[in-house]
C-alpha cells in the first residue's frame, strides 16, 4: 500500500491557504493536517503535526519563513520537506533553493504545483532530508537570511559575507556589516538572541556587537581583531560579561 504523506501549511492569507488545501485535494496521498495563519501557531502546529511536507510562506507578519525555520530547527527529528511559496519575484528565489526542498510562486500555476508534488515523491524516497542528520539540522548552514530594505525590497545575504552586526541604539535594530563595506538594517524585531541561534559562528561579545568567529583574529585589550576586510576596524569590543563565556566556550588552556 502507498505511504500517506502529512502537510501543513504556514500562510497569513487564508485565501491563498485555501486555495493550496483546494489543490492538494487532487493528490490523494496527501493530507492537510494543520493550516497556521500566523507564525506563533505556525510553530506551534509544525511539533504537533510533524508533516512529510511544509508548505511555507516566505513572508508572515512576525517574521520571515526562514526566521520560522531558524525558531524549529532543533525540534526536527523527522524526515520533512519544505516548499516556500511567495508572491515575489523570482529574484528571491535562487537564494531560498539552499534551505528548501522547492519553491512555488503566489498564484501557484498547476503544473508547476505538478512538478514539485512528483518531485516530493521521488525524492522523499531517494535522498536524505533537509533535516534528516544532525549536522544538516541547522539550515543555515552555507545559506543566507533575508532582510526588508529601506525601499521596501527584500535582499538575500550570505552568512558568510557578515563580518559582524552591531546593535544601532538610536533606531534600536541591529545592523550587519558585509565584506562589501555595506551595513544594512535588520528588522526591529530581530533579536541578538535569534541571530546568534541562527548560525553557530555568530557569537555576541558585547550588548551592541556579535562577530561572525570567522573574522576574528585575536582579542587584544578588549578590542577584537578581525581579518581582511575588517582589519582596520577598531569598533568591536568584548565586555566583562561576554569575555568570560567566549574563554570557556573557545579557549584550550
Amino acid at each position: 500500500m502507498s505511504a500517506f504523506f502529512k502537510v501543513a501549511i504556514i500562510d497569513d492569507e487564508q485565501e491563498s491557504a485555501r486555495a493550496l488545501v483546494e489543490q492538494l485535494k487532487v493528490y490523494p496521498r496527501f493530507h492537510v493536517d494543520g493550516v497556521a495563519h500566523d507564525a506563533t501557531s505556525g510553530i506551534s502546529m509544525i511539533k504537533r503535526v510533524q508533516p512529510d511536507l511544509l508548505f511555507l510562506d516566505v513572508e508572515l507578519p512576525e517574521m520571515y519563513g526562514m526566521e520560522l525555520l531558524g525558531e524549529v530547527r532543533n525540534d526536527i527529528k523527522w524526515n520533512m520537506r519544505v516548499v516556500f511559496y511567495t508572491a515575489h519575484d523570482k529574484y528571491m528565489i535562487n537564494a531560498l533553493r539552499n534551505s528548501a526542498f522547492d519553491f512555488l510562486l503566489k498564484p501557484i500555476d498547476r503544473k508547476e504545483f505538478e512538478i514539485v508534488i512528483s518531485r516530493f515523491l521521488v525524492d522523499y524516497e531517494t535522498k536524505p532530508a533537509l533535516f534528516e542528520r544532525e549536522d544538516i539540522v541547522n539550515i543555515h548552514k552555507d545559506s543566507s537570511f533575508m532582510v526588508l530594505l529601506p525601499t521596501g525590497e527584500m535582499r538575500m545575504i550570505k552568512t558568510a559575507d557578515v563580518g559582524f552586526f552591531r546593535y544601532a541604539s538610536d533606531r534600536k535594530i541591529w545592523e550587519a556589516v558585509l565584506t562589501t563595506g555595506e551595513n544594512v538594517s535588520l528588522r526591529r524585531n530581530v533579536s541578538a538572541e535569534f541571530l546568534c541561534a541562527f548560525d553557530k559562528k555568530f557569537i555576541q561579545v558585547h550588548k551592541s556587537y556579535i562577530v561572525n568567529m570567522d573574522f576574528l583574529v585575536m582579542i587584544h585589550d578588549s578590542n577584537c581583531v578581525l581579518c581582511p576586510p575588517f582589519e582596520d576596524c577598531n569598533e568591536v569590543v568584548v565586555s566583562r560579561k561576554y569575555k568570560k563565556g567566549l574563554m570557556e566556550q573557545f579557549c584550550i588552556f
